[in-house]
């Protein structure tokens, strides 16, 4: 089963952002260059408009945060993994 992959403009129509300045921003810093993105990177998109508008983080901390969180969601994923291991054993 294929994922649908979103525009990067309905994400943004959604958000209700409308200038084209903070997509040319983000992309000066190499993220969200493609036009359709995966659900994650949508809402690594969401994420980065909440930290600039509500926030007013500058783009390059924007990406500081969305790397730091793909890093602490990648180890949660390991601690969860980790943790089933353990209770199966447990359960021998």
């Amino acid at each position: 089963m294929s994922r649908r992959r979103i525009r990067t403009e309905e994400v943004l129509v959604f958000l209700g952002v409308e200038e084209k300045s903070f997509l040319r921003s983000l992309r000066e810093e190499g993220m969200f260059e493609r036009e359709e993105l995966e659900p994650e990177e949508a809402e690594d998109l969401r994420i980065a408009a909440v930290l600039m508008r509500d926030l007013g983080v500058n783009p390059a901390g924007v990406e500081v945060a969305l790397h730091l969180r793909r890093r602490l969601l990648a180890l949660e994923e390991r601690a969860r993994r980790l943790a089933e291991v353990l209770t199966e054993g447990e359960e021998r």
